[in-house]
């Protein structure tokens, strides 16, 4: 059934690798090296400061990150790891629909829609229904609308067989979101906060498979899932950008990352949609190629501003799964 994602926290095993990782000076898209992140210490903490710069064949700033990421403290200043969770201003928690035949001894992959302009994630849903005839369900709870479209959601054969767990992200989509540069920026990091915390609070209290995590969305909500995707490809394994601009980039080194964790994205855009959405839709597809990045371009003949219907949903949920 459906449910609110606490915020609550797990135990902080799993952050040993992260921490091996930032020990060791690895960069991070979030917060940067090391020496970045504790820059400011010794003036705002001149005895620390003053202890650290003594130190004997290292320098202050490996010193300091010793201690915090022993004491844990280092992690939460760029993203915890998988499983943990910290506490997040922002949206409020989405909602988590089970697959039919949910077994808990199973690690299921996890899907979460973001919302369109105007919109809301569930919607996606209901748009679904309509197209497989089904609209008679759309005022139905979301576990009912999902375990009547598995049938065309999931494929016959393939890791997505047995469904995913699926999250509907909390909100609606504003225009006010993308008003301005800035104003996208904002709302970009807003709803990365919201899936980063949402996908720690499932995996908190569900077996998941947490080498296949994707965003998926339609229109704003597929530029949000195209930019949290490359923001954050040690987390994210895809994405499934429906009739999107996908106007985000990151930086060469970010976008290297990307190609290096073999993040996988799945664009759809219709042929009868605004050219500026199928130009930027091919751009985008041009850049993920210039990055060697996994990705697949389905144009949609006779299609306006839609979502794709739900069997190409279905290919576009093989194709980000994939190992």
């Amino acid at each position: 059934m459906a449910h609110a994602l606490g915020r609550c926290e797990s135990g902080a095993a799993r952050n040993g690798a992260r921490r091996r990782r930032l020990l060791a000076g690895a960069d991070d898209s979030r917060c940067g090296n090391l020496g970045h992140i504790v820059e400011n210490v010794p003036a705002r903490f001149p005895p620390l400061g003053s202890a650290l710069r003594r130190s004997s064949g290292v320098t202050w700033g490996r010193a300091l990150a010793g201690v915090l990421a022993s004491a844990g403290l280092l992690l939460a200043a760029c993203h915890p790891a998988p499983g943990r969770l910290e506490p997040v201003a922002g949206p409020e928690p989405g909602e988590v629909v089970l697959p039919p035949n949910y077994d808990p001894s199973r690690a299921y992959p996890v899907v979460e829609i973001l919302p369109a302009t105007g919109s809301t994630a569930r919607a996606l849903l209901q748009m679904f229904l309509v197209k497989e005839g089904l609209g008679r369900l759309a005022d139905e709870p979301p576990e009912r609308q999902l375990a009547a479209l598995a049938p065309h959601l999931f494929p016959d054969a393939g890791r997505g067989r047995q469904g995913v767990i699926l999250v509907l992200a909390h909100g609606r989509g504003k225009s006010d979101d993308y008003g301005s540069a800035q104003a996208w920026t904002r709302t970009i990091v807003r709803y990365e906060r919201q899936v980063l915390a949402d996908l720690r609070s499932v995996a908190a209290v569900h077996r998941v498979d947490v080498s296949r995590q994707v965003v998926a969305g339609f229109s704003m909500g597929g530029d949000l899932s195209w930019a949290i995707a490359l923001r954050n490809p040690r987390l994210l394994h895809g994405a499934i950008v429906m009739a999107s601009r996908a106007s985000y980039r990151p930086d060469p080194l970010g976008a290297r990352a990307v190609a290096g964790e073999g993040v996988r994205f799945f664009l759809t855009m219709g042929d009868k949609d605004q050219r500026v959405r199928q130009r930027m839709a091919r751009a985008a597809a041009e850049a993920l190629d210039r990055w060697g990045v996994p990705y697949h371009l389905e144009i949609l003949p006779g299609a306006r501003h839609e979502p794709a219907p739900p069997t190409v949903f279905a290919r576009a949920l093989e194709f980000v799964l994939a190992r």
